[in-house]
């Protein structure tokens, strides 16, 4: 008898540490709505970034689906049975191609309680065949290492949307759906990174990998046309109130002027600042992935 219950209680333990296992694996669905770019990029470009996300740590972390696509309607019917903790939004588009049905399903999204947004003005570059700083996984891995900070602090924060995108007039697509979560939230614009900036807070140096300013700095040098995400104080389609945050800013060249935000997210960094080119990088304080926080309620 006793041999019995030692069995189950084996067995139960086993299940329960299955489950426990299980519940730690974030599920990312990785969105390219972006043309090809002859010369820059391709449909496998970006597709790396997100083989990258599934990968990481022995795939124990995160399992990603990654979909191209511009035409409009494909990212609603994809949506139908389909739910995620954190949706990647890649875009560097001159056209709007996403149907109101599309943008009720970003919405839908963001009403389940996954609320953490993170906007990117420099996603594009992120794999680029331009520069062999712009190939990823980037300058002694740098941008594989500031990617997956940012979808580790995206979890983090109970699961969101990262969008992505460039500079200018390709941010068409990137703005119709963050307006579509907060109106008036919109990128703008065309950066050109001097040495004279800051991160703020440690999301992206350390979230879960550490990696040098400089390092992500020379990647960004290596095609100065980024786009300036928004920070300040909106208010989402809900109704309720929204700051974002900037997490790196620096002055156009030659610097010394007003420092413009690339990266900008709606949760607090913190207060910490380290310059845009040290060539320190600080340690994670835990591996991986984080407790995660609970999802809001609506």
């Amino acid at each position: 008898m006793r041999k019995q219950i030692s069995t189950l209680l084996l067995a139960s333990l086993a299940v329960l540490f299955a489950t426990a296992t299980t519940a730690q694996v974030t599920t990312v669905l990785w969105w390219d709505g972006s043309p090809s770019y002859p010369g820059s990029t391709d449909k496998g470009e970006h597709q790396k970034l997100a083989a990258y996300i599934g990968d990481y740590n022995g795939d124990k972390d995160f399992s990603i689906v990654f979909q191209n696509s511009q035409r409009a309607g494909d990212f609603a019917a994809h949506m139908q049975g389909h739910s995620y903790n954190i949706i990647v939004f890649d875009s560097t588009s001159t056209k709007a191609h996403m149907t109101q049905a599309d943008l009720d399903a970003f919405r839908q999204h963001y009403k389940d309680g996954k609320r953490a947004l993170m906007m990117d003005g420099t996603l594009w570059i992120r794999s680029t065949r331009d520069t062999p700083l712009t190939i990823f996984p980037g300058p002694n891995g740098s941008s594989a290492a500031l990617l997956i900070n940012q979808i580790t602090a995206i979890a983090d924060a109970g699961g969101g949307i990262l969008i992505g995108t460039d500079h200018s007039d390709y941010q068409v697509g990137a703005n119709q759906v963050l307006g579509a979560l907060v109106p008036k939230a919109r990128f703008s614009g065309t950066t050109n990174p001097s040495r004279d900036g800051d991160f703020l807070g440690d999301i992206l140096l350390r979230s879960a990998k550490a990696v040098r300013p400089i390092d992500i700095l020379r990647h960004w040098e290596a095609i100065p046309s980024q786009g300036q995400a928004p920070v300040g104080n909106y208010t989402d389609f809900l109704g309720n109130p929204v700051t974002f945050y900037s997490l790196v800013e620096t002055s156009d060249k030659p610097g010394g002027r007003k420092k413009r935000p690339y990266i900008s997210a709606s949760f607090d960094p913190g207060q910490a600042r380290t310059a845009i080119d040290s060539e320190i990088a600080s340690e994670p304080e835990v591996d991986h992935m984080p407790t995660r926080k609970s999802p809001a309620s609506e």
